[in-house]
């Protein structure tokens, strides 16, 4: 029922609020807390923004780290913030919305601002290093 109804509201250009359960977007968002999640055209996505998509294990809300082309359309490559490797690549048809902004605390913290674009740029670097030091790693203990 949640998914029919937001993805029926966020087609007709409305927002919608909820709390997602889970730990993959920590420290982003922590499990419970409410984020706000708007339409979205998939041309107006960029990388480090963080998508409410329709995928294969259900809903779910994870950070693009990477846009390919596939013929003429856009494939998204996403990552929970504390995950270690990338989901199934999402295409634009499974793409429900963007979050803007999480509520912790009694704060609203928005994720589109210039300061949370240099964290989300940090965060990449971040998870850029730690996948490349992950193989290095697994040499390493054998």
């Amino acid at each position: 029922m949640f998914l029919n109804l937001s993805t029926e509201l966020l087609q007709s250009g409305y927002s919608v609020r909820f709390r997602p359960p889970g730990h993959s977007m920590h420290p982003t968002i922590r499990d419970g807390e409410t984020v706000l999640v708007e339409p979205v055209n998939a041309l107006a996505i960029k990388r480090g923004d963080i998508l409410l998509c329709q995928t294969v294990r259900g809903v779910t809300a994870h950070r693009v780290v990477a846009i390919r082309k596939k013929e003429q359309a856009r494939v998204f490559i996403l990552r929970g913030d504390a995950s270690l490797s990338c989901d199934e690549p999402v295409e634009a048809e499974q793409v429900l919305g963007r979050v803007v902004q999480v509520e912790r605390n009694e704060r609203v913290i928005g994720l589109a601002s210039m300061s949370a674009r240099l964290r989300q740029r940090a965060r990449l670097r971040a998870a850029r290093l730690k996948s490349a030091l992950l193989p290095a790693r697994r040499t390493e203990s054998i």
